[in-house]
């Protein structure tokens, strides 16, 4: 008999969604989600076989925020959200701490080297974040905002543990189909008023997303100027910003 899945992996897009949708249980819902996500990062670190990935991610996470001098760091408390088993913050050596948020971070233990990686990894979902109030400097969500359980309730914990002054950098998908991994197209209107909402804007681009190959393939257009070909574009966006918590 098939698992449950085993059987996820044979069924179509659109059934995929009607049976998380409509037929399982929340929680159901939930263990088929974390159970493709490290299905993918098992296959990822198979086909790379890298360990740790810090320059990507010292690229990508200070890009997305317009971020140009690295001391912006320097003695503080950073905090990824949804941040994986690659070394997503092992760049960061002059920050106070370097914590990496995951529900999955027990299973990155069991199935990847972690150990040598100088950063902590916390297991729990950014819903219920076990750190006071007004803590964090800097909270990083990269393309991971999509992926939680309960994307209101996330939004309410990072407000809740970024000090007065701290700093989001983000990168977050919009207008994108849900899928079993990521089950919340994200918009604009939903991150400001639930995220954004009263915080100064330091640095806001939207370029479309494309449906290509490589770290950055899927983000050429904020490398490059956008074709006119994509002005009247209503597909998968990207938007990299980065708010101050007045």
């Amino acid at each position: 008999m098939l698992s449950l899945k085993q059987l996820a992996r044979r069924l179509p897009r659109p059934v995929k969604n009607l049976i998380r949708d409509r037929l399982l249980t929340s929680g159901q819902r939930i263990q088929l989600k974390h159970d493709a996500e490290l299905d993918f990062w098992k296959g990822y670190v198979a086909a790379t076989g890298a360990e740790s990935e810090a320059a990507y991610y010292q690229k990508f996470m200070t890009d997305m925020g317009g971020v140009t001098d690295p001391r912006f760091f320097d003695g503080k408390v950073c905090l990824d959200i949804g941040c994986g088993p690659r070394g997503s913050l092992t760049w960061l050596t002059q920050a106070k701490a370097a914590i990496g948020l995951d529900p999955l971070a027990d299973d990155y233990h069991a199935n990847f080297r972690l150990d040598g990686q100088p950063m902590l990894y916390l297991k729990c979902g950014v819903e219920q974040i076990p750190l006071p109030s007004n803590y964090v400097d800097v909270v990083f969500t990269m393309n991971s905002l999509d992926h939680v359980d309960d994307p209101e309730a996330a939004c309410r914990e990072i407000r809740r543990i970024l000090k007065p002054g701290g700093a989001i950098i983000a990168s977050l998908n919009l207008n994108e189909p849900a899928t079993v991994t990521e089950p919340w197209p994200l918009s604009e209107d939903f991150l400001h008023k639930h995220l954004f909402a009263g915080w100064k804007r330091e640095y806001y681009e939207i370029r479309p997303r494309l449906n290509t190959q490589g770290h950055f393939g899927p983000y050429r257009y904020f490398y490059e100027p956008v074709p006119k070909e994509y002005t009247a574009y209503d597909g998968p966006m990207a938007l990299w910003c980065r708010f101050t918590k007045v």
